[in-house]
């Protein structure tokens, strides 16, 4: 599979997006604005998110972070000096632990652990008994509660096998054929059933283990499929991409179901990136290849819409995107209310969040709204066919500058700049960039 490593591209930015600091803390502190897309850290690729979106988790290649509405960006533990980042940090559905590759400072190896937001206790969870180049486990996977954990764990012999913790077991090796190595990518609520991949003489191929026995993915041809890098929380839906880099979905009931693109092909490749816990929602990315991961298109399917380009779809539901291209979708919650991945703007790669309605009760066009003129000089018109109820207009440092309820307002006071204005319609909060001249 053709792989791009967004840890670099993030470095390569990172200071292009100093400029970015003063959106990134319009969305910090409780008494901010309660926005639907939000522009998070500073250079940092955000992988995992709460259902309630009060907290992100992020990495680099040298470090995990994680976010909070209340606190911004944090450094989540330390890596050993001279080591790579490795997994992913992932954090629980109720926000309140989440499970990170980190050194264990009494071993000084990297290994899979666990941090207690509410505590901000850790808890070191060793590996398989190997150590390689200072690393020991990561973590790749993790069941909603975070009482399963999937990944990678160094052999004593020098392998690398994909692994399971839970407390009652400990780490479990799925054990590989040979001296192949393989990875635990995902893990479903029960434990029972996880996804990952498993080499071969030839390539790395799709497979799941059901009770600790191994099975290969075929796709309706006989094809093998990439690697698995998702599953849903009830055990039945798994994700990834066909052997010819097509975004799919996979049920052994079902066999493989592609999520296919128009453009899609050799040089223009796709792959499911994350799932929600009943299955409904996945999300996505197209790209060139090959080509940077800031240079594709995020997608959200649905079994009522098929698939979707995420910008778009946000669009649709009356969301300012910040300016921002959705490019690489990354972590769902658990629920399929928020997004976040990386995306592109004029001013270089950023990590985003996308709150969006429940998709399950809610259709697409829920909230559809205008404001004009943008940019103004004196008024801004909210034209909908719902009832405003409120609107709060707020400058770049998330201060709230005036309230009107409304649909006419009177900005002419304002000294010139951009502004975020939240509205409340028929119930429900939407926003808008706001620019006066």
């Amino acid at each position: 599979m053709k792989l791009i490593n967004t840890f670099l591209i993030m470095k390569k930015v990172y200071l292009k997006l100093k400029n970015l600091v003063a959106i990134t803390m319009l969305f910090v502190g409780a008494n901010l604005v309660d926005a639907q897309v939000y522009v998070i850290g500073a250079g940092e690729t955000a992988y995992s998110v709460s259902d309630d979106g009060k907290v992100v988790t992020l990495n680099t290649v040298d470090n995990n972070y994680y976010w909070t509405q209340e606190n911004g960006i944090q450094l989540l533990g330390e890596l050993a000096a001279d080591t790579a980042n490795s997994g992913h940090p992932l954090v629980t559905s109720d926000g309140k632990k989440i499970a990170v590759m980190v050194m264990n400072p009494t071993s000084g190896a990297n290994e899979m652990s666990i941090f207690n937001l509410e505590t901000k206790a850790w808890k070191y969870l060793g590996g398989l008994g190997g150590v390689s180049e200072n690393e020991s486990s990561s973590v790749w996977g993790m069941s909603a509660d975070g009482k399963y954990i999937s990944g990678l764990g160094a052999t004593k012999d020098g392998s690398f096998h994909g692994i399971v913790w839970s407390e009652n077991t400990g780490f479990v090796d799925l054990k590989t054929d040979g001296e192949y190595y393989s990875r635990a990518n995902g893990i479903s609520n029960d434990g029972r059933t996880v996804v990952g991949w498993h080499d071969t003489d030839f390539d790395r191929w799709g497979v799941y283990w059901e009770d600790g026995v191994r099975h290969q993915v075929l796709d309706q041809n006989g094809n093998e499929v990439l690697e698995l890098g998702g599953i849903s929380g009830d055990g039945k839906w798994m994700i990834g991409a066909t052997g010819d880099d097509i975004a799919m979905r996979y049920s052994k009931e079902t066999g493989v179901q592609k999520i296919e693109h128009p453009n899609q092909g050799f040089y223009f490749n796709g792959a499911s990136t994350a799932i929600n816990s009943d299955g409904s929602v996945i999300i996505g990315y197209y790209r060139p290849w090959p080509g940077p991961a800031a240079m594709g298109e995020g997608f959200i399917w649905t079994e009522k819409t098929g698939r979707i380009e995420l910008n778009e779809y946000v669009k649709s539901l009356g969301y300012d995107d910040l300016g921002i291209t959705f490019a690489l979708p990354l972590g769902l919650s658990k629920d399929g209310s928020k997004i976040v991945g990386l995306g592109k703007t004029n001013s270089g790669v950023v990590s985003f969040l996308v709150s969006l309605p429940k998709l399950g009760t809610s259709d697409i066009n829920s909230v559809k709204f205008e404001v004009y003129p943008n940019p103004t000089t004196d008024f801004i018109n909210i034209e909908t066919k719902g009832t405003v109820s409120n609107s709060i207009l707020y400058n770049m440092q998330g201060q709230k500058i005036l309230n009107s309820n409304q649909n006419q307002i009177d900005i002419s006071v304002l000294p010139k700049g951009t502004y975020i204005l939240k509205t409340t319609i028929d119930g429900k909060d939407v926003t808008k960039k706001i620019i006066k001249k």
